[in-house]
């Protein structure tokens, strides 16, 4: 294999084929880790607004987002409609890559032709230091602290883009 099929990379929707792969991504790289029916359900609504990276016909990296048109939950006041980033991974072999910078430009692209949206907000474990700044390069802006926000206790930022 040549230097340039090595280095075959890109960016693209995902697929119902992908869960498998990102699943597994997802267990690599994450504490949170879903079941493959909730990706299956995020792919069939979403997958025009989710991205997987792929190098070498293999899946490396992902983001699933969606748009929420209201709260379920009536005394959270937000803006509607909304992008809502629920997940992000990196095989952890490619970090430190710009996998992810390549992946939030792609779904922040895809954001903009959304009518009427609002903002995006996403949820970060406060102890993930380079997902923080991988964010705020991108505009988001720390909003709210989530106490004890993920299973293990650990609380979230709230981050919001409001101007894509």
């Amino acid at each position: 294999m040549n230097t340039v099929q090595q280095l075959y990379h890109y960016c693209r929707t995902p697929h119902l084929g992908d869960v498998e792969e990102i699943v597994q991504i997802n267990r690599l790289a994450l504490p949170e880790n879903y079941s493959m029916g909730y990706f299956i359900q995020l792919i069939k609504q979403w997958k025009d607004t989710s991205v997987v990276s792929i190098r070498n016909g293999k899946i490396i990296g992902y983001i699933i987002c969606k748009v929420e048109k209201k709260s379920l939950i009536a005394f959270k006041r937000r803006n509607f409609p909304r992008g809502h980033i629920m997940s992000v991974a990196v095989h952890p072999e490619y970090r430190r890559q710009g996998i992810a910078s390549e992946m939030m430009k792609f779904v922040l692209n895809r954001l903009k032709y959304i009518k009427n949206l609002k903002e995006v907000i996403l949820e970060v474990r406060e102890s993930n230091r380079s997902a923080i700044r991988l964010y705020q390069k991108f505009g988001f802006k720390k909003e709210s602290v989530l106490k004890r926000y993920y299973i293990d206790g650990e609380s979230a930022n709230l981050m919001v883009l409001k101007k894509l």
